[in-house]
């Protein structure tokens, strides 16, 4: 199949239903990277232009089943295990005590789990501080990605993920299989998994309250109304003084007033007012 390509008005249009659905943000620069990422869409829909395809996603019969698909076709799932540390250190330490002195347990939330490498060391590192227990956390994990999801459920991981994995957490948490790894079932009950769309507020609101929130490298590809609208959905999640955990290349400190950064020498987070 030749390549179709896409005009400038179709793009404006696919790219504001994506911004309202999704939240993710394609500017001026990249109108080649989505006609490029959409392509694959197009012939499964049997959409014969981009034009066609924006009726689909509109008023077309299948078109939610359309939407769930092109969560994963705009996701980007790159992750691995004990990505930036030196966060989930101040979690299983600060927050950890924190939490357990005020209430007795600990709530935490992966809003953007991908393929569940995030949630998944979160929980390997708080089985090593033998402070916690099936009664005393609570670990949720959510994405708008559907494969994503079924990546980890499987909770298998091949030699990629463990870039930054010391050894002696692979060999106590995960088994070999076929040049890959499952994680051990001790680790994969911690975690719940689900699908959720970050720009809906219900459902931010539907998991309850948190004592800290993890959503890291995912506001870098909203703008920054929906940056915004997404993190102050965060604080009324929030217990009074819970964390947001972000990624190292993103800030909040231009975007809403409702948190105070904390800055260490190795970690950066913010802590709600």
């Amino acid at each position: 199949m030749s390549t179709i390509a896409i005009s400038e008005n179709e793009f404006q249009a696919l790219r504001d239903l994506i911004r309202e659905r999704f939240g993710i943000f394609y500017d001026d620069t990249k109108q080649f990277l989505l006609q490029s990422r959409l392509q694959t869409r197009l012939l499964k829909t049997r959409c014969q232009d981009f034009a066609g395809y924006q009726r689909f996603l509109t008023v077309g019969a299948d078109r939610e089943a359309e939407w769930a698909e092109l969560a994963s076709v705009l996701s980007n799932n790159e992750t691995y295990f004990f990505r930036e540390k030196a966060q989930l250190e101040v979690l299983v330490t600060e927050v950890l005590d924190e939490a357990l002195k005020a209430s007795g347990r600990l709530r935490v939330w992966s809003s953007a789990s991908s393929t569940g490498e995030e949630p998944f060391t979160i929980a390997m590192m708080l089985m090593e501080t033998h402070k916690i227990t099936p009664t005393n956390v609570t670990l949720r994990a959510t994405d708008i990605s559907p494969r994503a999801l079924d990546k980890a459920a499987t909770a298998f991981y091949r030699e990629l993920s463990f870039r930054a994995t010391p050894p002696e957490m692979v060999q106590k948490y995960f088994r070999p299989f076929e040049g890959g790894f499952f994680i051990n079932d001790e680790i994969k009950r911690m975690v719940e998994f689900s699908r959720l769309n970050l720009l809906d507020e219900r459902a931010v609101a539907g998991m309850g309250v948190q004592d800290a929130i993890f959503c890291r490298n995912v506001l870098i590809y909203f703008d920054k109304p929906t940056q915004k609208r997404v993190v102050e959905a965060f604080a009324q999640a929030l217990r009074p003084q819970g964390y947001l955990f972000l990624g190292h290349a993103e800030s909040i400190m231009r975007v809403t007033d409702l948190y105070e950064p904390i800055v260490t020498p190795k970690a950066i987070y913010y802590r709600r007012k």
